[in-house]
């Protein structure tokens, strides 16, 4: 056999192996960046999820001891919201803002209750309540990354 077809073969053999290394390697880098990307963006939908819920539950807690009925202190599906607030300042831990946020809601519903079974004046409190919930609203926007809305009324 001639020599130049052996070298050319070889050389040959040689590309094809190099660009089935090639290959398998941007198909290796590729799907490792895909699932990367997909385990962020799973982490984030859960994340959203979780600042919807505490948004909902803030939401009702505060129309609920916010408003002008009186207040029941046998509702024990409400003290159990309120204890689920208080324990969302350590889930949500890692956002300093939010939990502290969640404190002050936490701190200002307790006082309302407490004006409200003391037949007080809860005016000043409704104040308050209505600050915290709107400090609450945004530093979850802010976490979010969700445009400012008109959180002027409970409920957001």
């Amino acid at each position: 056999m001639d020599k130049s077809f052996i070298v050319s073969q070889s050389v040959t053999l040689i590309a094809a192996i190099l660009a089935l290394i090639g290959s398998i390697l941007s198909i290796y880098i590729s799907s490792k960046l895909a699932l990367n990307t997909e385990r962020r963006q799973l982490l984030w939908a859960k994340e959203l999820d979780r600042f919807l819920a505490m948004e909902e539950l803030v939401g009702e807690l505060v129309e609920e001891v916010g408003g002008y009925r009186p207040f029941n202190s046998k509702d024990n599906i409400f003290f159990e919201r309120i204890q689920k607030l208080e324990r969302a300042a350590g889930q949500f831990a890692r956002y300093p803002k939010v939990r502290q946020s969640i404190r002050d809601l936490h701190n200002t519903i307790g006082r309302m209750i407490d004006s409200k079974r003391h037949s007080e004046d809860i005016r000043p409190i409704q104040n308050e309540l209505e600050t915290s919930y709107r400090a609450f609203i945004k530093e979850c926007d802010t976490i979010v990354s969700r445009p400012k809305g008109d959180t002027a009324h409970y409920g957001g």
